[in-house]
């Protein structure tokens, strides 16, 4: 096959809309990829003409640490088609890093392999936005955190005041100071949740048992119960903070003396779990429902909205999904959430 008219073929919609730049390859006779054809986009986004780039082989456009990648198997593995997607860093004319993850097949003539296709995906700008909010987010929440500390410390010696109104004003910065550093320990916990890279299988009537001890713990007027018919079935572990902000959610916000959750678990459809956790709140508000229901950030600064961003987020990254209605007495809400049962392994992944 003509390699221009690969490269054509490659490159049809949705291709020509994405950051893709494409390669096509051929073994030298050292067996390393040597560049026979390209895209326009591989030349712009490295900054170099056609002629200069034909004929030489790719890992002299890498960076040391790819080419090294590349030449320690890589290129066997795509001729085989056995290559995954894998990251490569390639260098540019004016020595910026372009950031890549590539998919590599075989090309054959007449039924002979004869060299590799890569594609590869430009992912530079999304690495360093990544990169760069991961900073921001750690420093201000960090500085942040500490001058919360700082203003607690104060608000608690100005509410032992002898002046009424001070102590008044107080209280409401010390509630508005509790409520923030409640939202920076939620992120922590979004933060811990989403960079773990493995995830654990969890006996599900141990996690909910785990669940109630720590809210009944933090919250000793509040009950929880639990109704579960689960007995022998494993979740995925990060459900335990799921279910943790259902019920301190509905634990916090009603005003009941004496708060009551309950905690329904049964298993439905043969591989998924159906679990409800009904409060005696005032209800979700219609903005918090549609972050459950959505997913959209409005009104995020409140803890609850985030708590709520929490579980949908969750939810969906463990493979299930979730509804929302109102309790049946008509006083609180019902949040039910379905998820896939996993298997139980020794060492506890999955």
């Amino acid at each position: 096959m003509d390699t221009g008219r690969l490269v054509e073929e490659v490159e049809e919609d949705p291709f020509a809309y994405l950051p893709v730049l494409v390669v096509v390859t051929r073994p030298d006779e050292d067996g390393v990829p040597v560049i026979e054809d390209c895209n326009d986009r591989f030349l712009e986004r490295l900054g170099y003409d056609y002629e200069s780039v034909i004929g030489r082989r790719v890992t002299e456009f890498y960076t040391a640490e790819s080419a090294a990648n590349h030449l320690h198997g890589g290129y066997e593995r795509a001729r085989r088609g056995d290559y995954d997607r894998e990251e490569r860093d390639f260098l540019t004319a004016d020595g910026n890093v372009i950031s890549t993850v590539v998919r590599a097949t075989p090309r054959r003539v007449d039924g002979e392999v004869v060299g590799v296709v890569a594609v590869y995906v430009d992912v530079t700008e999304q690495k360093w936005r990544e990169q760069h909010v991961n900073v921001l987010n750690r420093v201000m929440r960090h500085n942040i955190r500490n001058d919360l500390n700082v203003l607690h410390g104060h608000a608690e010696m100005l509410a032992q005041h002898d002046d009424e109104s001070v102590v008044e004003s107080a209280n409401v910065v010390g509630r508005a100071v509790e409520r923030w550093l409640s939202l920076t320990e939620k992120a922590t916990e979004i933060e811990r949740l989403f960079e773990e890279t493995t995830d654990r299988s969890a006996h599900l009537p141990k996690l909910l048992h785990e669940v109630q001890t720590a809210v009944e713990m933090g919250w000793p007027d509040a009950t929880i119960q639990i109704e579960q018919q689960v007995a022998d079935v494993h979740v995925s572990s990060r459900l335990s903070a799921v279910i943790d902000e259902l019920c301190e959610n509905g634990v916090k916000h009603t005003s009941c003396d004496s708060p009551e959750v309950r905690i329904d678990a049964s298993r439905v459809d043969g591989n998924w779990v159906k679990i409800c956790v009904t409060d005696e709140g005032p209800g979700i508000p219609d903005h918090e429902r549609a972050v459950l229901r959505h997913g959209e950030e409005t009104d995020l600064v409140h803890g609850s909205g985030l708590g709520f961003w929490l579980v949908r987020t969750v939810v969906r990254r463990i493979g299930g999904h979730l509804r929302v209605a109102d309790a049946p007495n008509g006083s609180g809400s019902v949040v039910t959430v379905y998820v896939p049962i996993v298997e139980e392994t020794n060492n506890g992944e999955w």
